[in-house]
């Protein structure tokens, strides 16, 4: 009984121990000391290996403090659990693919699509595995040189600097006050400078040591001249740290200006909070964008990369990047070279594993694609911090590669490539053509707009593993393209090669409208009238008069567009005549004359005729009235009176009477055409309206006494 009883002794302060060290592990947990909160989750589970909310907080603290090889052993534990969620299959296959285990990692991708739904995130690094060939294409475009910068802890975000480079560092230094970061163990990040280039540099010092802080500063970036800075920091203002409701401290932007020797006066990012971070400055060119990384209210995932445009006082509300750039994972460190191309890091989309670096450029309003850059600047592991030398061939990166995942490293690197010179010519005289546009393909796919110089030319270090096009357009002249091939790039490599590509100019096209304005019934030209055209593909529409015989004219209408034509008088028909200029080349005048039909006017229906002493509709008048039944549909509001006349022939009375049944049947046949009766009259005139000679008393043969039976009408109103 003694021996029981001490057991069970034993085992109760075991159970305590446990208890209090769990606690103690999840409070350093909460406090975001996740390196502390190890080594008490490693000593709870050597007590309680299958203690699952203390092996799920160990593999968490292991990812977020990069110990990927160790994340994995844990995150192996976790989802084969019983209480293993969606999210352990992500990570677990996250530390797969960071220890290039990718065919495991496929099998709990797939997994994790199927459990959680609608996130992104399981297709996009499934597809980065399927497309692993793709991403290791590129191995001979680049060389990758460690730099001597690199200490035994992190260093990483280089940017070029006063003949060096400024980078952060949390290397160990002598410091007064405490430097100790809980999240890592480690000292808080600095900002650090060194003299070089490449890969060899000098002892590095800190930089502008008046503006460092007592907790983390950087990463930054400077202006085209170097005058301004913006940088990292968490965040304090006026010495006291600020926390978030979780009791986290965010990061903010703030910037300084460079004046008598020294770096100004901090002043802090308008859109900083205490809420959320902003993170990572990157300014454009002309320093008028700034891009940085922020989870702010608005992203599509956890941090995205955001931009701001500089309205000549200060920086517009930020706008998010878009579903292009950002994703359900990870997007930062942005940085953009002077050609415009924006680079940064993700996690969410298809890569080789951890944040690999992707780069594009805008398009007019839009953003192309984002490309992944490839081994071997991106790795299976973390990625980033990318920035571009000035001859847009070389840089820095950082990556924490061949580290275990832990510790950052800044590295250089050098594309191996085809010095190549475009050229854009006229091609009949072969000068060549300053600020042309030439869009390149590379693959098939566009990765580059570009306006040639003063020279017609631009250059370009081209990739000898691939084949590329040129498509090159300018104002007057006809689109072209030229293409070079990866065995051409390949024998030109020493020497560099040139590519031409020829335009030739568009044929001029003078394209013009003309025509009469004239009333219907006598034919005589309108003096005088306004007549208007409009283009139906632009909306625009010009007016001129007519001239003393009716005439009018516009010249420059423009190819391939739709116009239309019109004229308006009162107690007149509205005359529009549509017309277009499509596959016009050269010099055309285009004719649209105009007949206006106007109240009060007496129209001949032509080819009306009836045989002697009938009133029935022939075949060859029905074709005729058919045109009336256009006129009518044409102007649906216009009225008019069919007036019907004989020849003379037979006696007065009956000749009226014979001409108004003529003019019935032809309103009777109009009718039978869909036109309204009550647009319509008919009236007889027998033979008191003679064409000619033919009269009571006159000898004449049938062809002549023909012309005198016929239909005509008279517009009543329009």
């Amino acid at each position: 009984m003694k021996r029981i009883s001490l057991l069970l002794t034993i085992i109760l302060i075991s159970g305590f121990a446990a208890f209090a060290q769990l606690k103690s592990a999840n409070k350093k947990y909460s406090n975001l000391a996740y390196t502390r909160a190890i080594a008490k989750y490693e000593r709870v589970l050597v007590k309680d290996p299958t203690n699952m909310e203390a092996l799920t907080k160990l593999a968490d603290s292991y990812r977020l403090t990069n110990n990927m090889a160790k994340a994995e052993a844990a995150y192996a534990k976790v989802v084969n659990s019983a209480g293993a969620q969606p999210e352990h299959y992500l990570y677990y296959a996250q530390a797969l693919m960071e220890n290039e285990k990718y065919t495991e990692a496929a099998v709990w991708l797939v997994k994790y699509k199927t459990a959680a739904g609608g996130d992104s995130r399981g297709a996009n690094l499934l597809a980065g595995i399927n497309g692993m060939d793709a991403f290791k294409s590129s191995m001979g475009v680049y060389t990758v040189t460690k730099t001597d910068l690199n200490s035994k802890q992190g260093d990483f975000c280089p940017v070029p600097y006063n003949g060096g480079l400024v980078f952060t560092s949390n290397r160990k230094s002598l410091q007064i006050i405490g430097t100790d970061h809980s999240w890592t163990g480690n000292q808080f990040y600095r900002l650090y400078q060194a003299k070089g280039n490449e890969a060899s540099f000098s002892t590095p010092t800190v930089f502008a040591s008046d503006l460092n802080s007592k907790f983390h500063d950087g990463p930054l970036c400077f202006n085209s001249t170097g005058s301004q800075m913006y940088f990292t920091r968490n965040n304090i203002e006026d010495g006291v740290v600020r926390k978030d409701d979780k009791k986290i401290v965010r990061l903010k932007i703030f910037s300084t200006q460079w004046s008598d020797g020294n770096w100004g006066m901090e002043v802090p990012f308008i859109y900083n909070s205490d809420k959320y971070s902003c993170a990572h400055p990157a300014l454009s060119a002309d320093s008028k964008t700034l891009y940085f990384s922020s989870d702010m209210p608005g992203g599509k995932g956890g941090m995205d990369i955001w931009m701001c445009n500089w309205n000549g006082s200060s920086w517009d509300a930020p706008v998010n990047m878009g579903n292009d750039i950002n994703t359900a994972g990870t997007e930062v460190f942005p940085s953009i070279n002077k050609d415009g191309v924006l680079y940064y890091s993700s996690n969410g989309m298809p890569g080789l594993g951890g944040l690999d670096i992707y780069y594009t450029q805008a398009s007019g309003n839009m953003w192309k694609k984002p490309l992944n850059m490839g081994a071997p600047i991106n790795s299976s592991d973390d990625d980033f911090g990318i920035s571009m030398n000035a001859d847009g061939n070389t840089g820095y990166f950082s990556s924490n590669r061949k580290g275990q995942g832990i510790d950052d490293d800044i590295y250089y690197f050098k594309k191996q490539c085809t010095n190549t010179n475009v050229l854009i010519v006229d091609e009949v005289s072969a000068q060549p053509l300053k600020q042309a546009e030439v869009k390149v393909y590379e693959n098939g796919s566009e990765i580059n707009t570009v306006v040639t110089d003063s020279t017609g030319k631009f250059n370009m270090c081209l990739n000898p593993m691939n084949n590329y096009e040129f498509i090159a357009k300018k104002g007057d002249y006809i689109e072209n393209k030229s293409t070079i091939s990866s065995s051409d790039l390949k024998a030109a490599a020493a020497v560099g090669t040139e590519v031409k590509v020829p335009l030739k100019k568009k044929p001029i096209t003078a394209i013009s409208v003309a025509g009469r304005v004239f009333n219907q019934d006598d034919k005589t030209g309108v003096a005088g009238q306004t007549v208007s055209l409009k283009n139906l593909t632009t909306g625009e529409t010009l007016t001129t008069t007519t001239d003393a015989n009716g005439n009018y004219k516009f010249d420059g209408l423009a190819a391939n567009n739709q116009y239309e034509v019109s004229a308006i008088k009162q107690d007149c028909g509205t005359v529009k005549e549509p017309f277009n200029t499509n596959n016009i080349v050269g010099s055309k005048t285009i004719t649209m004359d105009m007949p206006l039909l106007c109240k009060g006017d007496i129209i001949k229906i032509e080819n009306i005729y009836y045989d002697y002493n009938k009133y029935n509709i022939r075949p060859d008048a029905a074709v005729e009235l058919d045109k009336v039944v256009a006129l009518l549909n044409k102007y649906p509001s216009m009225k008019i009176e069919l007036r019907s006349h004989t020849d003379a022939r037979g006696k007065d009375a009956y000749n009226e009477t014979l001409s108004d049944n003529r003019a019935k049947s032809a309103v009777a046949y109009l009718i039978t055409k869909g036109i309204a009766k009550d647009r319509l009259q008919a009236k007889g005139y027998g033979e008191t309206e003679l064409l000619n000679y033919c009269k009571n008393g006159v000898e004449c043969d049938d062809k002549t006494h023909e012309q005198n039976r016929r239909t005509e009408f008279k517009i009543l109103s329009m």
